[in-house]
């Protein structure tokens, strides 16, 4: 069962760019990660974001960078919104030798009168490409291509520092080993995807595989995958009315217990609970 999120999706692979408004997200986003520079900027709501070196709340107005390789996970509250631009390493090293090797935050001394102004910036490229998302002007591309340039380059030269080379290509190498693994699951996670098919898949023995997995998701292997399910089960309890039983088996869960168990740690409350939330909702609306 596919559902679509988002309103307009502005995809400019030839220049390197991609644009999401994400008007509906999902409340639970399980860790992943992506070759692309993330810029958020929140619109309304609540969003909390989860590294494994610290947590972003983020609310309207503010923006934050999601570094290329980040394991990350976030939770959105029902009604948040929020405009993604994502930016493409390999592309924008055409421009600037390095930019595969830089290091992006948004953090910044108040009292730095530059990177206040260059932040504020920033705040209203975003503002501007999503409502810019809404028109139809034959300018449309050329305008927000512009913007999406101006952006990338204030990050480099006002938000970025260079990273240590050697722990940042061991950091890639293993997260580009497990990347078939988590695409996997992502696709098929309704399928039996054992530990020793992961540890085979990338080819490890099994006690490597827990450990690498570890270290660079934060979680163990079956948590993740249970985590996926968890966040499938939530999607389907909003849009459909198949007991929960049925949901559960098709998304791969074979024991409910389990199955509530994992939902409680990602949602706080059950199914059941959940379901009644949603309904609620479009009572409301």
């Amino acid at each position: 069962m596919q559902y679509n999120y988002h309103e307009r999706v502005v995809n400019l692979d030839e220049t390197g760019f991609g644009i999401i408004n994400e008007l509906k997200p999902r409340p639970y986003t399980p860790a992943h990660w992506h070759k692309a520079v993330e810029l958020v900027y929140f619109v309304r709501g609540h969003v909390t974001c989860k590294f494994s070196h610290g947590t972003i709340h983020g609310e309207p107005g503010q923006m934050y960078v999601i570094n290329s390789h980040d394991v990350h996970e976030t939770r959105c509250s029902r009604d948040a919104e929020y405009l993604v631009v994502h930016i493409q390493p390999s592309v924008m090293c055409r421009y600037v030798a390095n930019f595969d090797m830089l290091h992006f935050s948004l953090a910044h001394d108040p009292l730095d009168d530059e990177k206040v102004i260059m932040y504020r910036k920033l705040r209203e490229h975003m503002e501007q490409i999503r409502r810019q998302m809404c028109e139809n002007s034959e300018s449309f591309q050329l305008q927000q291509h512009a913007r999406l340039f101006d952006i990338t380059a204030i990050l480099v030269d006002c938000f970025s520092t260079p990273l240590a080379i050697e722990e940042t290509q061991l950091f890639r190498s293993d997260m580009n080993r497990l990347e078939p693994v988590l695409e996997h699951i992502q696709l098929h996670h309704d399928q039996e995807l054992s530990l020793d098919w992961a540890a085979d898949t990338v080819g490890l023995a099994k006690e490597y595989f827990c450990r690498l997995f570890k270290k660079n998701m934060g979680i163990s292997y079956l948590q993740y995958l249970n985590q996926v399910r968890a966040a499938a089960v939530c999607k389907d309890l909003e849009f459909c009315d198949d007991s929960i039983g049925e949901i559960a088996q098709r998304h791969g869960f074979t024991d409910n217990k389990m199955m509530n168990r994992y939902f409680r740690e990602l949602y706080g409350c059950t199914p059941s609970e959940k379901r009644k939330f949603f309904r609620e909702m479009k009572i409301e609306i």
